[in-house]
């Protein structure tokens, strides 16, 4: 079988902003099924975008209950794909951008959702206490991210180094906080290494 690849958007984005990575998933892998949902809210900033959290007035001290509050609907949303394709967590990857990366590893902190996650310029608040161990977690990120900063995927790295967990970290030299080359190209190496 097939594993079902979901795709996730950053906040303010829509699907379509994760074709270019959906595109290079099919163009190698035409079986591949790839499923791009749009995020659970509009957001809030205006434009066709959605976010899973609203941003607006984000802190480092309110994050973490931003996320925990916006974590039901995801997961609810990514088992309702699940069970739509009749797969399981061993079938599935999720692969997220920016506020898509930060879902999806908020979700799999604590539950077996995915057999593996890519993380694309994501991070975690706060970092985990508890990692499911059958989840593994690839983190990509770009040096020159200058809204979320690479410093947030090294020092998740090395969390989940120590609780056990398989994570992979690949820092890209010159990339920016933009899924195009080369953070496209890692992204897509990285996911490519979950098909089977």
């Amino acid at each position: 079988m097939h594993s079902l690849i979901i795709l996730l958007h950053g906040a303010g984005q829509t699907p379509a902003d994760m074709a270019p990575l959906a595109d290079l998933i099919t163009i190698h892998d035409p079986h591949a099924r790839v499923v791009v949902p749009p995020a659970a809210c509009p957001c809030d900033r205006g434009g066709a975008g959605f976010q899973w959290m609203s941003v607006a007035g984000i802190t480092e001290e309110n994050r973490p209950g931003r996320i925990r509050a916006a974590l039901p609907a995801f997961v609810a949303a990514i088992e309702a794909l699940q069970r739509a394709h009749g797969v399981g967590a061993d079938d599935t990857v999720l692969a997220g951008f920016s506020q898509g990366a930060i879902m999806a590893l908020a979700a799999c902190r604590d539950r077996y959702l995915a057999r593996h996650v890519v993380a694309v310029a994501g991070r975690c608040a706060p970092l985990p206490d508890v990692w499911e161990r059958r989840t593994a977690v690839t983190l990509v990120h770009g040096r020159r991210d200058g809204t979320v900063p690479v410093q947030h995927s090294e020092r998740m790295f090395e969390r989940l180094a120590a609780l056990g967990a398989d994570v992979r970290l690949d820092v890209v030299p010159r990339a920016v906080h933009l899924l195009a080359p080369p953070l496209l190209d890692r992204a897509w190496d990285a996911v490519r290494a979950t098909l089977r």
